[in-house]
């Protein structure tokens, strides 16, 4: 009988130990981790400064809102509307983006050039045009 008692406690200690190294690592219950490290985001600096410019919250001129010509008209600028222009160039784009409260001015002259590159850089990786 004491043969196996000491036998039941060495399984005991085993699996006591066993069960507090694998909480100590995280890895105990399920699978879930028990990390509370907070997770560090990096921010793209560059497209979110494109998109307050593309919102009007950061451009000296002003809020505009964004049309893209395509054919003989001129259309606001969405996801439908830039899909003919994926895989094209900065330029393309550029030259085809106008201010829809009035059609004849290109965005490029109310924004500087900076503001522009901003702006493009947005909406490429924002509507995943592939710009080159």
């Amino acid at each position: 009988m004491t043969k196996r008692f000491l036998n039941v406690s060495l399984v005991a200690i085993t699996l006591s130990l066993g069960n507090s190294a694998a909480m100590a690592s995280g890895s105990y219950g399920g699978g879930r981790s028990y990390d509370t490290s907070p997770q560090v985001r990096q921010i793209d600096q560059t497209y979110e400064t494109g998109k307050a410019i593309y919102k009007g919250r950061a451009s000296s001129a002003g809020k505009l809102k964004y049309c893209v010509a395509l054919d003989d008209e001129i259309v606001p600028l969405k996801r439908k509307s830039l899909k003919p222009f994926k895989n094209a160039s900065y330029n393309d784009v550029a030259n085809k983006l106008y201010n829809c409260d009035s059609p004849e001015t290109k965005i490029a002259e109310q924004l500087s050039k900076d503001e522009m590159l901003y702006v493009l850089y947005y909406l490429n990786k924002r509507f995943k045009l592939n710009l080159g």
